[in-house]
């Protein structure tokens, strides 16, 4: 019987790994394709194959590859953090942006963006220093929920208050740097993918592949897994509790951090993406979870993404950022938790 639960299983996962591809692949050729100037999808597939490509063709082709592929290895970050945060803080209503890690992170990079403006140019520093604000961020969260008795719910509004801190700290920098970084810096704060550079991918792709070999490389997932039973039972399965904690935070921080040095603050990815993950598969198995989270989480980003150029096309404001998609589609998927959570 138990053999039989868990061919189904897989098949289950195989399936919606399948599946889920085959939709990301097709939005990231509707993305190519869509925008001031629109591809049609064949011309799109020559273009990319070298076949027949005029110059002003292939330069938009590059362009929204690059931004395509920013939002797709963000919402991929965001997701995987989503996850981790979820899974040590044991609240299905957390992720970065909710517990202060996104807020804090920009707010920190902002300090040091108005002592020298042209740190926003080395991704290398920005990223680091992010990295830093997202660790602070969880540790404020964490250390004022502790006070208040660590429960989820303290938790939980712990974070909404050093966000709401620090967001609007970052607010007030804004004003401070508008003369010196004005677009790039405005994006930053709502977040987009239309500026990240070529070059400024290399980095997000080291950043999840080293983040995601970490995770496994210290059993996270069947430690998280344990975890959810509470602290005494991982313990006796062997898991060092505080040492899954730590990495735990450390990697959804410098996930989180990442993605915010280059593409900004994004809002509710990393909430919606693991629970649509859930619903798909009808489990909480980390060890899969994290994994299909990756495709859920990108596909979102990327339809968040070519929402904002789908609405640009008509609009005469110019395109919005992303992150104000995101928490269109977020905010009444954080509401459906919260009902179907009390009914409970």
């Amino acid at each position: 019987m138990a053999h039989r639960i868990a061919r189904v299983a897989r098949l289950r996962f195989f399936t919606l790994s399948t599946l889920l591809a085959l939709l990301l692949l097709t939005l990231v050729a509707v993305s190519v394709s869509i925008g001031a100037s629109m591809i049609p999808l064949d011309k799109v597939l020559l273009c990319l194959l070298r076949i027949e490509c005029g110059e002003p063709a292939r330069l938009i082709v590059e362009l929204r590859i690059t931004r395509t592929l920013a939002a797709l290895l963000t919402g991929c970050m965001l997701a995987v953090s989503g996850v981790l945060v979820q899974g040590v803080s044991r609240n299905p209503l957390a992720d970065p942006s909710i517990l202060g890690v996104s807020s804090t992170a920009l707010a920190v990079l902002s300090v040091f963006l108005l002592v020298d403006p042209t740190l926003i140019a080395y991704r290398q520093i920005s990223i680091l220093i992010a990295f830093s604000g997202a660790l602070l961020g969880y540790f404020l969260t964490t250390s004022i929920s502790l006070v208040a008795g660590g429960t989820g719910l303290s938790l939980i509004l712990s974070g909404i208050a050093v966000s709401a801190l620090f967001s609007g700290v970052s607010h007030i920098l804004l004003f401070l740097v508008q003369d010196k970084l004005r677009h790039p810096y405005v994006f930053l704060l709502m977040g987009s993918a239309s500026r990240v550079l070529s070059q400024d991918l290399v980095y997000l792709v080291i950043t999840l592949a080293l983040s995601v070999a970490i995770v496994f490389a210290f059993r996270i997932p069947k430690a998280l897994n344990a975890y959810l039973f509470g602290d005494s039972y991982a313990a006796q399965l062997g898991y060092r509790v505080r040492v899954v904690t730590t990495v735990s935070a450390f990697v959804a921080s410098l996930l989180a951090g990442s993605s915010v040095a280059v593409v900004g603050i994004v809002g509710f990815i990393g909430l919606a993406a693991p629970h649509i993950t859930r619903i798909l598969l009808g489990t909480s198995d980390h060890r899969v979870t994290i994994l299909l989270s990756l495709l859920t989480g990108s596909s979102l980003a990327i339809l968040a993404d070519v929402a904002t150029r789908a609405i640009s096309i008509v609009s005469t404001r110019g395109e919005i950022p992303l992150g104000v998609v995101t928490s269109v589609i977020g905010a009444p998927f954080l509401a459906y938790l919260v009902i179907r959570g009390s009914r409970r």
